[in-house]
């Protein structure tokens, strides 16, 4: 009879054991396929961005655009040169919104001091027929660089919009500053 109940206490043991196993395996599948639904939710909202700024700069006949959230550079053909701009490290800021504005030579040469706009508002309606509202503006100035390929960071603050609303950032009119 203990035999028997030996074998029963041992069977039951390892059945428990085996199912706490599983339940551990199942919540861990549970989490990996909650955190891949997360990264797929980011990953599609990033997608949405990248395509509406393809679309905008498609059409742009002034400067490029960059959306928040777009992740992804925006080439502009200037007149210093071809350049590669991204927006970065968007964060709220008191009534505001501060970023930085990533600029980037793609020729093998230092980009040279210059100025230029940037404009920064909402975007309502489609990226087929859309209205840029709330806009502002403000002159941008960056040194000459010493190093080629060069890049460009310059800190932007958007006053009077907050990140959540900040719909586009358009960077245009860039020129070369002459001494």
């Amino acid at each position: 009879m203990t035999r028997r109940y030996l074998r029963f206490a041992l069977l039951g043991s390892l059945f428990a054991l085996s199912a706490c196993a599983q339940q551990s395996e199942v919540r861990e599948m549970k989490q990996s396929v909650s955190t891949l639904n997360q990264a797929m939710d980011q990953l599609n909202k990033e997608t949405v961005k990248i395509t509406q700024q393809n679309a905008l700069n498609a059409k742009s006949t002034r400067g490029v655009y960059l959306l928040p959230g777009a992740d992804t550079p925006a080439r502009l053909n200037s007149q210093i040169g071809m350049l590669k701009m991204s927006l970065v490290n968007v964060a709220a800021d008191g009534d505001g919104t501060r970023a930085t504005l990533r600029i980037q030579g793609e020729s093998n040469d230092p980009l040279p001091a210059f100025s230029g706009t940037v404009a920064w508002g909402e975007i309502l309606g489609t990226t087929e027929s859309y209205q840029e509202v709330n806009v502002k503006n403000q002159l941008i100035n960056a040194p000459a660089s010493t190093l080629a390929p060069s890049d460009v960071d310059i800190p932007l603050q958007l006053s009077g919009i907050k990140p959540e609303q900040l719909g586009f950032v358009r960077i245009h009119d860039i020129q070369p500053i002459t001494p």
